[in-house]
C-alpha cells in the first residue's frame, strides 16, 4: 500500500495515510527505549479496511538501538 497506492487484499485505490499529518496520540509513535521514539505512519483501504502500519526511516542510532534492545525473529 505505502508504495503502491493499491491495497493487496482488496485491490482498491481509496488508500489514506497519516504521513503528512501532525502526529498525536498514542499510536503515532512507537517507543524503540525509554529514551528513544519513532513515529508510526498509517495507510489504510477505505473500500475494505485494511491496515498498515510503517516506522518513519530511521537513523544509524535508531537503528542500533532497535538492534540492541528489541529480539529478532528467526524463520524456523
Amino acid at each position: 500500500m505505502k508504495t503502491t497506492g493499491k491495497c493487496p487484499k482488496c485491490g482498491s485505490t481509496e488508500i489514506y495515510t497519516n504521513e503528512k499529518l501532525s502526529k498525536r496520540g498514542e499510536r503515532s509513535i512507537l517507543a524503540v527505549t525509554s529514551w528513544v521514539q519513532v513515529y508510526v505512519l498509517n495507510y489504510v483501504c477505505l473500500s475494505c479496511g485494511y491496515f498498515e502500519e510503517y516506522i518513519e526511516k530511521l537513523n544509524e542510532k535508531e537503528l542500533e538501538k532497535f538492534k540492541t534492545e528489541w529480539n529478532k525473529i528467526n524463520p524456523h
